[in-house]
């Protein structure tokens, strides 16, 4: 059999080495756009206070709640959600006349929490700015809040129960599977594509809810 050459030697050498790298950057990086696609985890339900703590808000002035949500690992999934009450009495969470709207404090540019104010909400650290809606009005964030779905249990406790990203367009909040800030709810093309590309936050849950008429002012 023929001896290779030094530069053989070294070229093939090169090759495997290249090809050994690849891999070992390959598998993660399959690894993470498979793993949103495939593994799940459950949003428990979190107990955010009475009710009557929530129903006393005046104008637009939402309560900010604090919640855990895997009591396992309250220093990474502590949370701050705004309880904004309506003024109305429908306890269905997905109605047109809900008592609540829930949003979640993270921005939709980087995830930065935002602050509620007269008129919306705002982001201190790029400039998002939000309506009473949720639905982003200036700056950089690609879309509309998260929202929160939420029940009444025994009468007098609120409960965040879900969580959803949420798009708002032809006067409708539309409701997704949760993605990440920064990344867009959906593209143009098959939904699989849009998951693959901005994998998203897969709780187990469901379909999405369908829109929902804004409230008309």
């Amino acid at each position: 059999m023929a001896e290779a050459t030094r530069g053989e030697f070294l070229s093939l050498t090169t090759i495997g080495l290249g090809a050994m790298i690849g891999g070992v950057i390959g598998v993660p990086a399959t690894a993470y756009l498979l793993a949103p696609v495939t593994k799940e985890t459950t949003f428990e339900s979190v107990f955010l206070g009475p009710v009557d703590r929530f129903t006393s808000e005046q104008k637009f002035d939402p309560t900010p709640a604090t919640y855990v949500e895997d009591s396992e690992n309250t220093a990474t999934s502590s949370g701050l959600a705004y309880v904004h009450y309506t003024g109305k009495k429908n306890t269905d969470w997905h109605a047109e006349d809900a008592m609540f709207v829930i949003f979640s404090n993270r921005c939709m540019h980087l995830g930065c929490p935002i602050a509620a104010t007269p008129g919306g909400f705002q982001c201190p650290c790029h400039g998002g700015v939000y309506d009473t809606n949720g639905e982003r009005t200036g700056g950089p964030p690609i879309r509309s809040l998260d929202r929160f779905q939420w029940e009444i249990r025994k009468g007098s406790e609120l409960w965040l129960t879900q969580r959803w990203s949420t798009d708002i367009y032809g006067g409708m909040v539309h409701y997704y599977p949760v993605k990440m800030p920064g990344q867009p709810t959906h593209t143009p093309g098959p939904s699989w594509i849009s998951n693959v590309l901005y994998p998203h936050v897969t709780y187990t849950h469901g379909p999405a809810p369908g829109p929902v008429p804004l409230p008309k002012a």
